[in-house]
């Protein structure tokens, strides 16, 4: 089993990273193998409607080529973001918003969770932020016993947060367990759902 770990922080060392490899550290000893994709501090253009995508050529902005055959690739995955001005970092959102509209059958009943963290407030709706993209999808939104988040301004900090890096130990269970059993599904013969044709009621039009 392969999953990867997206650091959505413009850091690759910080408070998310530290966060994030709480969950890769449960994910190994549970026996599954991770992959780190950073997205750094690099600015990203946002999702412009240019409809290319929708042609099936892709995204018109290349930079998510890497990200979306990584996913293709991974069984599951972590989605890691910091705390900005109450939500989450506005370049992870959007990477995620051009990746889930240019590559959906990527996501297709992949299991996905986010986790945020934060100085202080905002955390909740930061978590909120990351997963509302696969809503669009049809992935499989894995939770914890706790909204997955964590308080702490750095690396360092974090570490007085025992309850926030234990959110992050649950998330990662739930998602070994969650994507095991949807390969186990899959071997006894289970397929996965067929879509139907997608209906787009256009309101007042």
């Amino acid at each position: 089993m392969k999953i990867l770990l997206i650091n959505g922080s413009p850091h690759a060392s910080g408070a998310t990273k530290r966060a994030l490899c709480e969950c890769e550290s449960e994910l190994i000893r549970l026996g599954a193998e991770c992959v780190w994709y950073e997205v750094g501090p690099m600015p990203r253009a946002a999702c412009v409607a240019c409809g290319v995508c929708s042609r099936g050529k892709g995204c018109v902005f290349t930079d998510i080529s890497e990200l979306a055959s990584l996913i293709s690739a991974q069984d599951g995955i972590i989605i890691g973001t910091p705390t900005y001005y109450g939500g989450a970092v506005g370049t992870l959102t959007s990477l995620l918003s051009r990746v889930c509209r240019s590559s959906p059958e990527a996501l297709f009943c992949k299991t996905v969770g986010a986790i945020a963290v934060g100085r202080r407030g905002g955390v909740h709706g930061a978590v909120r932020d990351v997963l509302r993209h696969f809503e669009f999808t049809s992935s499989i939104i894995v939770s914890a016993s706790y909204p997955a988040i964590a308080y702490g301004a750095n690396e360092k900090s974090i570490e007085y947060d025992a309850e926030g890096l234990q959110n992050m130990r649950s998330l990662a269970k739930m998602i070994f367990h969650a994507t095991t059993a949807k390969d186990i599904a899959k071997s006894s013969g289970l397929a996965l759902p067929m879509l139907e044709k997608k209906i787009k009621t256009n309101i007042g039009s």
